[in-house]
């Protein structure tokens, strides 16, 4: 299965700003014309914005709130650019399951590890593991009423729908372009390979996970399989799969650490 929206890239847009005239183009069509970066990073900031309102709001009574808000407003800025998003190409469902489910495991199994060093919080020095004290025991804090299985559904759906196709479409499909041809990084295709932008995607991970040892690893991972199958689609489906199987232990283990 193949699948993208219009099939418009920037690039394409910004081509089709040279040979239409400019009033036959929306005011979207003309703002992604001039900033052709706009659809790939607009959804994953506007995600980490609303997920900013955390240090605003902070204790568990804010927190599903929180959760549907930063889910919502990410997807609908999904939404609004769908269409000015790069061909997404195929699926590859059976490999997505399978690495997926294994990057699952490898994030609990090497974290566990990492974790019982006594050396590994003088690491964590851009965000720390929550402390027991602080784990959001969703079942204490929800009952096991309607109110639980609609958090449920808001917070596993968004990490398993919204997250993969706003971090997939913005890290994959924009940083490891931009790491190859800053200026014209919309000619770069998609899943070319340079050791520079593979690296530095990869390190640049530990900026967006506390838990950087295996945010580098699962973006090691990602990358390998990018420039194996040179499809979004199938690092979205691989990327929602590992977030469904890591959230679906949690709640079955309460194992709230990993619930970040």
């Amino acid at each position: 299965m193949e699948w993208s929206g219009s099939g418009a890239d920037a690039s394409m847009m910004t081509q089709a700003d040279g040979k239409m005239d400019d009033g036959h183009l929306s005011r979207m069509d003309r703002w992604v014309a001039m900033y052709p970066q706009l659809p790939y990073i607009a959804p994953f900031f506007t995600f980490l914005i609303l997920m900013s309102l955390s240090s605003v709001l902070p204790g568990p009574r804010y927190l599903p709130w929180l959760y549907a808000l930063r889910t919502f407003g990410a997807g609908a800025m999904c939404v609004v650019f769908w269409r000015y998003f790069p061909r997404l190409g195929r699926a590859h469902i059976p490999w997505a399951i399978l690495f997926g489910v294994a990057t699952a495991g490898m994030w609990v199994g090497v974290h566990r590890w990492f974790a019982g060093q006594s050396w590994y919080p003088v690491t964590q020095v851009l965000g720390r593991d929550a402390e027991p004290s602080t784990f959001y025991d969703c079942f204490e804090q929800l009952g096991r009423g309607w109110g639980l299985w609609l958090f449920l559904v808001v917070r596993i759906g968004g990490a398993s729908v919204v997250v993969p196709i706003i971090e997939e479409i913005f890290w994959r499909g924009f940083v490891l372009r931009i790491l190859i041809d800053y200026w014209e990084w919309d000619k770069v295709p998609l899943g070319m390979y340079t050791l520079r932008s593979f690296v530095v995607c990869s390190l640049l991970s530990a900026g967006e996970h506390p838990m950087w040892e295996v945010g580098i690893l699962c973006w090691v991972i990602y990358n390998l399989l990018f420039y194996w199958k040179k499809s979004l689609l199938f690092l979205i489906v691989t990327h929602g799969v590992t977030n469904f199987a890591l959230y679906a232990w949690v709640v079955w283990q309460h194992d709230w650490v990993f619930w970040s």
